[in-house]
């Protein structure tokens, strides 16, 4: 579940893999750059925002790319990339891009980076402070997720989403003038994830009695759009909201 997340932003299933490089010669540019560490041509060579693993930021553009470099490539990882085949290690996934080693990284057809499924020890350490950070800014009683998911807000509401561990996920809720360190007003166990399709669609379901609370994420080519909370009661829909931006 750790990657889980990031995961489904680009990832392909698995019968998506194994597919023809479409565009070798813009893969083997790619990865002359990363042997080379041309930072600077590399950062021309992303599709911005390149999606980190919650609660990491994106990164939004070229300066962002050059100041967290280091985070995003190590010795490991551009070893991987170096070494890589075009035509045998790289593959398709259809519309979302061309793949290496099954996920680890994505480009588009034109050799852009798209996506990156792995984390430096770097990235790795900078995570863990900002969920420690998470931890101390929310109620003593939500401490004890594995690792958080999603946190936005409403018009009306705070919401996050923690992953509890085998398959199981957390939704909490506070009024949107009320402070994550006070009690909160709904907290619903044993939420699931269900995957829609390869496109990276996909929504968080709980059942609170009568009441099923639905938090949708879509992903629109490579643009994930603000989560969308649904409320309803049985058949019918009581409340829609959008995360604000």
């Amino acid at each position: 579940m750790k990657r889980l997340l990031l995961a489904v932003l680009l990832y392909a299933s698995v019968s998506a893999f194994g597919q023809d490089n479409p565009n070798p010669k813009a893969v083997s540019a790619f990865i002359t750059l990363v042997k080379q560490q041309d930072k600077q041509a590399l950062a021309d060579k992303v599709i911005y925002p390149l999606r980190r693993q919650y609660p990491l930021p994106a990164v939004n553009n070229k300066q962002e790319f050059l100041a967290r470099y280091n985070e995003l490539f190590d010795d490991s990882l551009i070893y991987v990339i170096a070494h890589s085949d075009p035509a045998k290690d790289w593959a398709s996934g259809g519309w979302r891009g061309i793949s290496l080693n099954r996920g680890q990284v994505w480009l588009d057809d034109n050799g852009k980076l798209i996506g990156i499924n792995y984390q430096t020890k770097i990235e790795a350490a900078k995570r863990a402070t900002l969920i420690e950070a998470d931890k101390n800014q929310i109620n003593p009683s939500l401490r004890d997720y594995k690792q958080p998911v999603l946190a936005f807000q409403t018009e009306k509401f705070k919401v996050r989403i923690d992953d509890m561990g085998s398959n199981n996920f957390r939704y909490t809720s506070w009024p949107v003038n009320v402070k994550t360190i006070d009690q909160p007003e709904m907290v619903i166990q044993d939420g699931k994830f269900i995957r829609e399709g390869s496109g990276g669609n996909h929504y968080f379901s709980f059942e609170n009695g009568a009441y099923t609370y639905k938090v949708e994420i879509t992903v629109i080519g490579k643009e994930k759009l603000p989560p969308t909370l649904t409320i309803s009661k049985g058949d019918e829909t009581i409340m829609i909201q959008k995360a604000k931006k």
